[in-house]
């Protein structure tokens, strides 16, 4: 049975991060979100490009898909029932291109939260768990909503309590990233890392902002998670805060009186105690000691940290590395096996290498429209002698990965050792803001070297503290933090010998400029490579190369 899940289908109020998700008969998964070939960063829109890769990579036709789900509950509203009516999208047949009707008459729409409750109980690998789903908004039991508690048994999901739209931490958390310069839904991580930018601003100030924060911020004090309704407030429901007024004199009063690195600063302390008071009634409430995150809140690696330091010695911890709503393509797929077979096919440990991979004709064929000089070469040789030299690479191999981060088959590499290779990859290569931090790529049999308190994180979705920061100041962040990537030889055997051959640590970020995407083919890789100051790209067996 081939199985495709679609994170979400527009036209909706809310849609960004279309992705498509196939399991077949032998639980082999295929994923892959459309920005990665539409090359719009977020696209919410019909995901064709996605399909149509899929088909030709797998050979098959749109006839063969057996199922389709779709990961987002518009099934009880005008749109959704218009798109039941007749589920099309685009595709790819032969030559033509054609709208053409797929699957069976009426797909399900699965709700939201409980899509991201399904994705990350099933990645986790526990047999029972309390999954904590947040969010900026979704669509459950036909009501907006902004999260979600869950215990998950034995395959089976049980909603305990919804958050309402009106209690959004994610849109909150947004809002106060416009505040500070930056975009809604792209730039929460930017203002993640404002914070410790603040370590030498006054007391007086922090105290005052933080202050500010709180009456901006939803507050889960008094909370039962066995009633139905409204979460409370110190026991008054919350009505006067909603996805479009949390903009109002507040933030603004907020963004005349503080810079933005005490506004991050007080937003991300602000954040981190709400959720961990959630995280602390759900355990205290449900006695489970597993516990597995869900939502776009949960990309946040800082926090996730202050999670790990709170909890890792009484609580068994699994942070899903595709939380946020491109997830939710894997997680209606795993749903629908579910409901057809009773079984979770995906191991606890899931390889996020889903994507495509491409041939070295394609790489030769790209490589000659660019005037590029391209040479055969030992790959993981080369690019540890080129990132010895002080180089900058692109890495570029195998599957891509699904989500947003580049784990080794599409990612830009450096050296860790000196604040330059920071500065050269930010300026000339990525084109961003100097002060953002990048992440360590480290060898998991070294970890505890470079690590305090160490544990498997092969995802760059948890921090750390650094053993030794100043002797690594371009993967550290002014706080003495990382946001590694801890590889083992197996995850990915390439890219492991290459981490290996340059002392065990290597920055990795995702190959990509400012703005957009992680590059794809073979041919973004290469415009990446005419449009930045990077100095070669190691892709398949060749080194691509400027002339």
């Amino acid at each position: 049975m081939n199985i495709l899940g679609i994170s979400h289908l527009s036209p909706s109020p809310f849609g960004h991060d279309s992705a498509i998700a196939v399991l077949d008969e032998d639980s082999n998964l295929f994923a892959i979100s459309e920005e990665r070939l539409s090359r719009v960063k977020h696209d919410g829109g019909y995901p064709s490009n996605v399909i149509q890769s899929w088909l030709k990579q797998s050979n098959l036709r749109l006839s063969e898909i057996d199922k389709i789900s779709i990961g987002f509950g518009l099934e009880e509203t005008r749109v959704g029932r218009r798109i039941n009516e007749q589920f099309c999208c685009y595709a790819k047949e032969s030559t033509n291109f054609k709208r053409t009707l797929i699957g069976k008459k009426n797909p399900p729409f699965y709700d939201h939260q409980y899509i991201h409750a399904r994705t990350s109980y099933a990645l986790s690998g526990f047999k029972k768990a309390l999954v904590i789903c947040l969010d900026g908004a979704g669509v459950d039991n036909g009501e907006f909503n902004s999260g979600g508690i869950f215990i998950a048994d034995n395959g089976k999901i049980s909603p305990i309590k919804y958050f309402p739209l009106n209690l959004s931490l994610g849109n909150t958390y947004g809002a106060i990233t416009e505040i500070c310069g930056f975009v809604m839904n792209d730039g929460e991580g930017k203002t993640m890392t404002l914070g410790p930018m603040a370590e030498n601003e006054s007391k007086a100030d922090k105290e005052k902002i933080y202050g500010h924060i709180c009456k901006v911020f939803p507050d889960f004090n008094g909370t039962d998670f066995r009633t139905n309704g409204h979460v409370t407030l110190d026991g008054t429901i919350l009505q006067d805060l909603t996805l479009y007024n949390i903009l109002d004199t507040r933030l603004l009063l907020l963004k005349r009186l503080y810079n933005k690195n005490l506004i991050g600063w007080a937003a991300q302390k602000r954040m981190e105690e709400i959720v961990i008071k959630i995280i602390t009634s759900a355990v205290d409430l449900t006695g489970i000691k597993n516990v597995t995150f869900g939502g776009g809140i949960f990309l946040n690696m800082i926090m996730n940290m202050k999670i790990q330091q709170k909890f890792g010695d009484k609580l068994n911890l699994f942070f899903n590395p595709i939380c946020n709503d491109l997830g939710n393509a894997v997680g209606v797929a795993l749903e629908q096996n579910y409901q057809e077979t009773g079984k979770n096919p995906i191991p606890s440990h899931m390889s996020l290498y889903l994507g495509n991979s491409y041939s070295d004709e394609e790489v030769v064929a790209d490589a000659k429209k660019f005037n590029f000089r391209i040479s055969k070469v030992n790959k993981v040789d080369t690019a540890i002698d080129l990132i010895e030299r002080g180089k900058v690479v692109g890495w570029f191999q195998g599957r891509s990965e699904f989500g947003a981060r580049g784990l080794g088959n599409r990612s830009i590499l450096a050296l860790p050792t000196e604040q330059k290779y920071k500065d050269i990859v930010n300026k000339k290569v990525k084109k961003r803001e100097p002060w953002r931090p990048f992440c360590p790529t480290i060898i998991a049999e070294k970890s505890n070297e470079f690590l305090k308190n160490s544990s498997y994180a092969p995802y760059m979705i948890l921090g750390f503290e650094m053993k030794n920061p100043e002797l690594y100041p371009a993967v550290i962040h002014v706080d003495g933090t990382c946001r590694p990537q801890i590889l083992k030889k197996d995850d990915n055997p390439d890219f492991h010998q290459v981490v290996k051959g340059l002392d065990g640590i290597i920055l990795n970020t995702s190959f990509n400029l400012a703005g957009d995407p992680i590059v794809e083919t073979p041919y973004d890789a290469f415009m990446t490579l005419k449009n930045s100051e990077m100095d070669a790209v190691i892709i398949n067996d060749f080194m691509v190369e400027k002339r």
